[in-house]
């Protein structure tokens, strides 16, 4: 049995999951979420902000300890989106490989796609999935079969990038959901039409968008991922809650059980992506997974599966 730990340094957040794996098989595991921001006003700037390095930095210490106190014997860390897209990256991981001693792995949205794949996969053996991860700065396709990719694409729209872009008053105006929509319609084209085309036995959506709405479906007082894992969302919930949450101001969305109040600004948009792909997808309902890259790293990085 070996223990080891990834931390998934993304747009809006960092995370960690330290698990316990044994003849190919997660037997225990634990995630842990903190809201960071690293990609905060990057669609603006192009680049990080001190502040947000400096958080970021304090949470992957924060993080590294609590792997070494699990007892890890390999952290695998890296970053997604805000990293690739900022001019100022390499300052940003020397400081971190500097005052933590621990290299990133900075993914391209390819490698990001093929990982969401092999994590969102463990479990739904012999099936046609379409993967969609929503991140905070990209969005991620990926149809696979197991760890066979069929097709994937990694576009610049997530859910932080969409809401300092397009969403400019809380609650959200039409004129804001029109350019929203416009933008979307553009970037996701191409993309979708390909889809089209292809056979799909199963869309599961993984990430932070996809689990605060299965949180927000259950009306979670306290996150629970194993009953977040594997609910199953029509799209006309996600209509209907996408209604509700835009006709709130970000304070009164801290009020709606199941939404964090970190992601209350940014949730609306990263909703409209997930059900702008199923209208598009003649798509009736998602499955939401809480497999994704993170264990998706562990199985391809971590040299023990």
């Amino acid at each position: 049995m070996n223990k080891i730990a990834a931390i998934d340094l993304g747009t809006n957040s960092i995370r960690l999951m330290l698990c316990q794996v044994a003849n190919r098989r997660f037997l225990a595991k634990s995630k842990e979420i903190i809201t960071t921001r690293i990609g905060k006003d990057m669609s603006n700037t192009g680049t990080l902000t001190e502040k947000a390095m400096d958080r970021n930095i304090e949470a992957i210490k924060y993080f590294k300890k609590r792997a070494e106190e699990y007892g890890a014997e390999k952290i695998i860390i890296f970053a997604t989106s805000a990293i690739r897209d900022a001019s100022n990256k390499d300052f940003f991981l020397e400081r971190v490989k500097n005052e933590t001693g621990l290299d990133i792995m900075v993914l391209d949205g390819e490698e990001e796609a093929a990982i969401g794949m092999l994590g969102a996969s463990y479990g739904f053996e012999g099936d046609n999935l379409l993967v969609i991860d929503v991140g905070g700065g990209s969005t991620e396709l990926v149809l696979g079969l197991g760890d066979k990719i069929i097709y994937s694409k990694s576009i610049n729209a997530g859910a932080v990038r969409m809401t300092e872009r397009y969403i400019k008053s809380n609650p959200i105006g039409d004129s804001d959901i029109e350019n929203l929509e416009k933008c979307l319609e553009e970037l996701f084209h191409d993309t979708l039409n390909d889809l089209k085309g292809q056979k799909i036995d199963k869309i599961v959506a993984i990430g932070g968008t996809a689990t605060t709405a299965a949180s927000i479906f259950h009306k979670a007082k306290v996150y629970d991922w194993q009953k977040i894992h594997n609910t199953i969302l029509a799209k006309s919930f996600l209509n209907e809650i996408f209604e509700s949450l835009r006709s709130m101001s970000v304070k009164e969305r801290y009020n709606v059980d199941g939404l964090q109040k970190e992601r209350a600004d940014i949730i609306p948009a990263g909703i409209f992506i997930i059900k702008h792909i199923l209208n598009n997808l003649d798509a009736s309902q998602v499955i939401i997974s809480e497999n994704d890259n993170l264990e998706g790293a562990i199985m391809k990085y971590g040299e023990i599966f």
